[in-house]
């Protein structure tokens, strides 16, 4: 059966690479107008394109546009915590961006209606049979920045059915080519690295009006969804949801943005944690003192915090720029970190109880040391490059597409 999987895998990846051939002669040929590019996004808070948006928006060979649709669980009823179509058209729409919906009606319309030369996805799940790469590259270059750093050593991050399918997949960082080629050999070969666009944003100014008290230490805090123990099993919401509250409510020298993952809700619910009524008390609790921030574009509140309290992996990547402290929740997780993650952890305080977080925290806030600091500064020099736009050099890739081989 495995041997069956794996051919019928092998022939969809050829056949995707004979139609992008195909496509680029397209390109190429063609007399005249702007190369389309298409932004598939199904949960605005994994938006990770804003400076790539920006970049191809300000090219006059390009033109971009946000196709808002929805995640396949949400379609089918399984998800009622993010059915929220209408939430992601606004959040473009309120930011200016050319936004259209690729889902109406309770069905999702064929890409090839919007007459796409490439499409960028916003995550790997959750996609319709009419969405996937194999699909798509019948008449589209299919794309992919992924939405966090990748930190762990988790094989199915470059699945089968879907990054191997793809035109190019630009990767967050130098370590990860090495990494897919030791998982088989070929693994790579679509993989593109010019750094990570979603880290342009560390490059712009930051204001910020979500912090109540400007004057007081800023604090996120951001749970993970992952409780299965088949999955990544980082989530530790059970042991430290509640504490973290009161612990918040209990320093008042502090204000706090609570920035759970969009997962967050359904999960709690999936594994019978909370009741719906209940999650939505421990919600408008947080509202209460503080902020309650569940959409994409946080930047502004990385940049303007004072320390990151989490049970992400990905945050960890993107947080770790700012040079902030990290209390990091430690979970009972199986997955190993990366090579990437390994350097990164070495620099997070970490607690796997209440206790050890309070004692974190008040190291940190009330004594003030962040002796981890120096060691901080050391890693991010090695292994963060954020020193020029990362989306200028994606979209002159693209650029060169009509009249160079790439």
């Amino acid at each position: 059966m495995k041997l069956f999987k794996n051919i019928i895998d092998f022939l969809n990846a050829q056949k995707c690479e004979k139609n992008y051939i195909k496509k680029l002669n397209d390109i190429k040929n063609r007399s005249n107008g702007p190369i389309k590019v298409c932004f598939l996004i199904r949960e605005n808070q994994k938006w990770s394109y804003q400076s790539l948006y920006e970049a191809f928006e300000k090219n006059d060979n390009f033109e971009p546009v946000v196709l808002v649709s929805l995640l396949w669980l949400s379609h089918i009823g399984k998800d009622k915590t993010r059915n929220n179509l209408e939430e992601n058209y606004n959040f473009f729409k309120n930011r200016g961006i050319k936004v259209e919906y690729a889902y109406k009606d309770g069905k999702y319309i064929d890409l090839k209606e919007f007459n796409p030369d490439i499409v960028f996805y916003d995550q790997p799940w959750d996609l319709p049979k009419i969405h996937r790469p194999d699909r798509v590259s019948e008449f589209a270059l299919t794309c992919y920045v992924p939405y966090g750093v990748d930190v762990l050593d988790f094989k199915e991050d470059y699945t089968k059915d879907f990054h191997k399918l793809l035109y190019k997949f630009f990767v967050p960082n130098k370590f990860d080519i090495e990494r897919f080629e030791e998982y088989s050999k070929g693994n790579s070969k679509n993989c593109v690295y010019f750094g990570f666009p979603k880290l342009d944003e560390y490059l712009k100014k930051s204001e910020c009006d979500k912090w109540k008290g400007k004057d007081k230490i800023k604090v996120i805090y951001a749970p993970h969804h992952s409780f299965d123990k088949k999955g990544l099993n980082f989530a530790t919401f059970k042991e430290n949801g509640d504490f973290i509250l009161e612990f918040a409510k209990q320093h008042p020298e502090t204000t706090w943005i609570f920035k759970p993952h969009p997962r967050l809700k359904y999960a709690i619910l999936k594994n019978r944690i909370l009741s719906k009524e209940e999650i939505e008390k421990y919600y408008n609790e947080w509202a209460d003192i503080g902020s309650v921030y569940e959409q994409g574009d946080y930047f502004d509140i990385f940049k303007t915090s004072d320390l990151l309290i989490t049970d992400c992996c990905s945050f960890l990547g993107e947080y770790f720029p700012t040079n902030k402290p990290i209390i990091r929740l430690i979970g009972k997780q199986k997955i190993n970190f990366n090579s990437l993650g390994k350097k990164i952890k070495k620099c997070c305080y970490e607690a796997s109880n209440p206790s050890e977080l309070e004692k974190c925290f008040n190291d940190l806030i009330k004594n003030k040391n962040d002796y981890k600091a120096s060691l901080r500064k050391e890693i991010i020099e090695e292994v963060v490059d954020i020193d020029e736009i990362v989306s200028i050099k994606v979209a002159n890739y693209f650029e060169q597409l009509g009249g160079m081989n790439v």
